[in-house]
Parts: C-alpha cells; sequence; structure tokens
C-alpha cells in the first residue's frame, strides 16, 4: 500500500513540475539547444518518463536534430558528452547530423570529459571543441577481441556439438577452437580496418585535415589535455559549464535563452501539431528490430507483440510508410523467418524502407531483406550470411558435480536434444542436414531480395560479416545512410512532402509506465548460448559469429 502511494505523489510531482516548467517556458526566447549525451543511446521504441533531460532513445535524437537544422529560431547546438556510450553506426550519423547543422548555418560546440575514440569522432564534426582541464583522448586505435572457450570448457567437462556452415561462420569457434580461424581473422581485420577508415574520414572531414593524419592521430593516443590542446586537436581546454557560458556571451546571448533538449522536444512537438493535423492522422511507422532474436526463456524484447503490431500496421490505411530499423546479430532462424514472413507481408500493401544500425547481421540481416532501398553506414555490420546448429553435452560436468541423469527413450534419434548424450554419426548427418536446408532458403531470399545472381550470392555469403561499404560494393545494400536517409526515403514513397516533419509512431508500441517502472527492478536476460534441450526439434541459428567490441 506504502509503494503506491509513494508512486502516485512521485508521479503527481513530476507531471506538476513539467506542467510548470512548460508553463513558464512556453513564451521565453531561445537559440541555442543544449543536447547532453549519457551512457547508451536505446535503439528500441521510446518508453517510459525516466531520464528525460537528455536524449533516451537514438531515433529521438536524430529526429530532434532534424527539427532543430530547420528551426530558424535556433542559433547554435552545444552537445556535452558525458561518458556516451555510441556504436559506430550511431557516430557516423550523429556526426552527419552535425555537420548538417553546420551547413544550415547553426553553430556547434561540443565539450569532451575523458573521451572515447566514437565520442573524439563526433566531436570532430563540431566548430568548436571544449575540453576538460583534467580530461583526455583516449584515441588508441581499434581493438577488436574475440573471447575462446575450448579449454575452459575442456576443465568442465562440457563438449561442444556443433555444426557450422560457411567458412566465416565462426561463431562456433569460440567454443572449439583457442584462436582465430585464418578464415576468421581475415574478416575480422577486414571489419576493423573499415570501421577505422570510416572514423579517420568522419575526422579529416570534420577538422579539415587529410585521411591520412586522422588515422595517424586517431591511432597515436592518448593525449592528455595539454597536448590534445598543444596539437590542435580540440580548441579549447574548458569544463562543460564555462564552456557553455564562454559559447552564450560569444553568441551574445543570455543564460535564459538556451533550451534542454528535453523541453526543446516537448515545444517543438506542440507547435508542429498543427502540422500534423493536416495529414489526419497518416504517418510513417517505424518498426524498431533490436537485439537478440530468440524465443523461448530469453524472448526478443516484446517480439510477440511486434509481431501483432505488424499485422496491424498492414491493416491500418493510415500508415502510409514503413521504416525498419534493424540492429541486431540475429538469433534464432525460426523467430527471424517469422518476423521476415510479418514484413514482407506489410510490404505488399505499403513501401518497407530498412535502415541498418551498428549491426544488422545473421537473422538480423535476414529481416532487413525486406526493406527497399535498404541503407546501411559505413561502419555497419551487414551479412553474415550462414547459419549454425548444435549443442553442448554436459555429461562430463555432471559426473564432475556427482549428478546421475536417466532416461526413458522413444525415437532414433534422442541424441538431438540430450545434454548428456554425444551425437551419433547418422545425428550429426541429420542435423547438417537441417543447417543447410535453412542455409540454402537464407541465400535464395538473399539472391531475390537483392536481384543478385547465384555466384554473387554464394561469393559474399559463407557466414561473412561486411562492413557497411564493402556489403554496398557486393549489393547487400542500396546505399550509405543512416536513419534520418531513411526516414526521408519513406516520406517520398509515401507521397509526403520531403521537407515536412512528418508524424511517426514507434512499434512495438510503447509500454505502460507502470509496466516500464517494473521492468526496472527486473534483471536483463543474457545473450543464450546455443540451446540444448529446449525445445524438441534441432536448433537451428541465424546468428552473427562473434560480438564485435571495437575500441
Amino acid at each position: 500500500m506504502f509503494w503506491r502511494l509513494w508512486l502516485g505523489v512521485r508521479l503527481a510531482f513530476h507531471y506538476l513540475a513539467e506542467a510548470l516548467r512548460w508553463v513558464l517556458g512556453k513564451k521565453r526566447p531561445f537559440a541555442l539547444l543544449r543536447v547532453t549525451l549519457r551512457g547508451e543511446l536505446s535503439e528500441t521504441s521510446p518508453a517510459g518518463i525516466w531520464s528525460m533531460r537528455h536524449p533516451r532513445t537514438f531515433a529521438e535524437l536524430v529526429i530532434t536534430l532534424r527539427w532543430a537544422r530547420d528551426d530558424d529560431r535556433i542559433r547554435a547546438v552545444f552537445v556535452h558528452c558525458d561518458q556516451a556510450v555510441l556504436g559506430w553506426a550511431q557516430t557516423q550519423e550523429l556526426h552527419r547530423s552535425l555537420l548538417a547543422l553546420r551547413t544550415a548555418g547553426k553553430r556547434v560546440y561540443v565539450a569532451l570529459g575523458q573521451a572515447s575514440t566514437p565520442e573524439y569522432v563526433l566531436a570532430s564534426a563540431a566548430d568548436e571543441i571544449f575540453l576538460s582541464p583534467a580530461g583526455s583522448l583516449a584515441l588508441m586505435g581499434l581493438t577488436a577481441e574475440v573471447w575462446f572457450f575450448a579449454r575452459a570448457l575442456a576443465k568442465l567437462g562440457i563438449q561442444p556439438e556443433i555444426v557450422q556452415v560457411g567458412e566465416y561462420k565462426s561463431a562456433a569457434e569460440v567454443f572449439t577452437a583457442t584462436e582465430m580461424s585464418p578464415a576468421h581473422r581475415e574478416a575480422t581485420e577486414a571489419l576493423v580496418d573499415a570501421v577505422l577508415r570510416a572514423a579517420a574520414e568522419a575526422v579529416a572531414t570534420g577538422r579539415g585535415w587529410d585521411a591520412e593524419y586522422a588515422t595517424e592521430i586517431i591511432e597515436g593516443g592518448p593525449y592528455d589535455a595539454p597536448t590534445a590542446a598543444e596539437r590542435k586537436l580540440v580548441d579549447a581546454l574548458e569544463d562543460p559549464a564555462t564552456a557553455e557560458a564562454k559559447v552564450l556571451e560569444q553568441l551574445n546571448l543570455p543564460h535564459t535563452q538556451a533550451i534542454d533538449f528535453h523541453a526543446y522536444c516537448h515545444r517543438r512537438a506542440l507547435e508542429l501539431q498543427r502540422l500534423w493535423w493536416g495529414y489526419r492522422g497518416q504517418h510513417i511507422a517505424l518498426v524498431h528490430v533490436s537485439g537478440p532474436l530468440f524465443d523461448g526463456a530469453t524472448p526478443h524484447p516484446r517480439g510477440a507483440s511486434l509481431l501483432r503490431d505488424l499485422e496491424q500496421i498492414k491493416e491500418t490505411a493510415s500508415v502510409r510508410a514503413v521504416v525498419v530499423r534493424v540492429v541486431s546479430p540475429g538469433g534464432s532462424a525460426f523467430i527471424s523467418d517469422r518476423l521476415w514472413h510479418a514484413l514482407s507481408r506489410v510490404a505488399e500493401r505499403k513501401p518497407v524502407v530498412t535502415s541498418c544500425g551498428d549491426v544488422a547481421a545473421s537473422g538480423g540481416y535476414y529481416v532487413a531483406l525486406v526493406g527497399k532501398p535498404l541503407l546501411a553506414e559505413a561502419a555497419s555490420m551487414v551479412g553474415s550470411i550462414g547459419v549454425l546448429s548444435g549443442k553442448f553435452v554436459l555429461r562430463g560436468l555432471y559426473e564432475w558435480l556427482g549428478i546421475d541423469k536417466d532416461r526413458v527413450v522413444r525415437g532414433k534419434h534422442p541424441g538431438l536434444t540430450s545434454d548428456v548424450l554425444p551425437l551419433t554419426p547418422q545425428e550429426r548427418t541429420l542435423l547438417e542436414q537441417h543447417a543447410q536446408s535453412f542455409y540454402q532458403r537464407f541465400l535464395e531470399i538473399v539472391r531475390s531480395a537483392r536481384e543478385l545472381e547465384w555466384e554473387e550470392v554464394k561469393t559474399s555469403a559463407r557466414g561473412r560479416v561486411w562492413g557497411g561499404k564493402a556489403a554496398l560494393e557486393r549489393g547487400l545494400v542500396d546505399g550509405l545512410g543512416g536513419l534520418e536517409q531513411a526516414l526521408d526515403a519513406a516520406k517520398l514513397l509515401g507521397g509526403f512532402d520531403p521537407q515536412d516533419p512528418v508524424p511517426i509512431a514507434h512499434y512495438p508500441r510503447p509500454r505502460p509506465f507502470w509496466q516500464s517502472l517494473l521492468e526496472r527492478w527486473q534483471p536483463t536476460p543474457p545473450i543464450p548460448l546455443p540451446p540444448t534441450q529446449r525445445n524438441s526439434h534441432p536448433n537451428v541459428l541465424a546468428l552473427m559469429p562473434v560480438r564485435y567490441h571495437l575500441r
């Protein structure tokens, strides 16, 4: 009873404060938009009321920066990177957004503290970069580390029984090997080189350097604040609050004309309501497909509701076009196929555009294939057209723990689902047949969607992950661009004026506040390993080979 009262009081005060802030600020002029980037930018639908003083989702930030670009009242944007955690594709798109603000005649300023490489790449798009006097630039090139668990599993008595289709589909290797295979290393080196090249080109464009020098800078750190200033990597050493005050003074603006991100979102959205009413409910659906795609105990976030929402989108006449934002390494082949079917039914009635984020690989790429056009950033991880299947035999672990397991079996192939029986040669052959069957289906869908010849598909497949630019060269995507470019394409295909802000509805639909509140105290489920006994059929995974952390 007490917690309900406490929650009610907290909500009442929150909404009262928001109402007062809106009423008092409604007529107040503004000229500088203040944006704080802190932690991760979610790629899911907006939900809840938490962290409203800074962007909650990537889509929210991209759309708001576009609004600011077209708003004559905005003279400058001040971005404070407060230990922001940005993916490389996100970094590229935000860099492009800041450059577009400058092209539109706005001044752009970025304040850094202890900045990572993505934060500095983003900041390079600014007119001026400020670095805290006690801060640093952790520019130390790029590293891709891959964990291998074969020896640890052997010590625990766990035997991996995994079949992979495609020599680059190296997810199985992390359980069966102790180092990268030649194919795995080749693909990883190409991916790291592609991301480094994209980062260097972005810095070179923003700072007016050549790409070779930008690469040298990115690989040559870390840099403390005095060194960064001496080498002209930043323009001034200032604390963020002092930097903002100096910017306002430079622009001859009082501090009251700086507006927080969430306050600007509210005011701009209210101002656009009159334009949106003219559309009479017609809008673009922005569908977020994010995270691992699994069923069962560790489901794709709101996966069931997403399938229902896709059916609703198909039947709703007011949805003029659909943008699918894919940020997923894949997962279950079955779930990936269900989402592909649902989106394909939508595409029969409405134009569908796909935007690939940091990763749209394996099952994620499978889903992305519905979109026409299909866009990716140069640093996006795309492709991984391959599958794997298998299980872990835990018999040795059980024996070590003193656990006994008995069974009664009816059926010819108990080893396919048992976690104590190794696969027989016949069972392994059956597993390979299931994996090959889905692999051939994957290839056919790629060939049909991308209008490629069989040899082109086979050459680009084999489980290999490609950077966005390499994927474009191989016909796996239609162009380089981000969420903003995908929304612009959807406007044209949906018959909207490309210059107008268009109403956007996010899917899966935002959860009720009470559900968001409960989920704050629930642990996030880990990404599952290939299941063992969860299903009664062989498990085929369309999963990215490994999870790369390029830092």
